[in-house]
């Protein structure tokens, strides 16, 4: 995965590093390392890409269709549906 700050403030952790990034920054998360990342200002913009993209796009339109936000239950379902794990918990600012 590779991401593209175009807008506001993010926390990466991957592997057991941590990145702060902003605007203008880039960052390359590699494949079978547990990673993670959250927003840290109230608004938001970035890139990502996904190389290959595997189950992602059928990921994505499952996590789009949720109306409220789901159980801790149905959010590692559709990981491990599309073939990703929830290794921990969710980070910090």
């Amino acid at each position: 995965e590779w991401f593209y700050i175009i807008e506001g403030d993010y926390k990466f952790q991957v592997g057991p590093e941590t990145h702060e990034l902003k605007a203008g920054d880039t960052i390359f998360l590699p494949r079978d390392v547990p990673h993670a990342f959250i927003q840290l200002s109230e608004k938001g913009k970035m890139i990502v890409s996904y190389l290959p993209a595997g189950k992602m796009e059928a990921f994505f339109k499952v996590t789009n269709s949720w109306l409220i936000p789901p159980s801790q239950e149905a959010i590692k379902k559709v990981f491990e549906d599309h073939d990703m794990k929830i290794v921990g918990p969710p980070l910090k600012p």
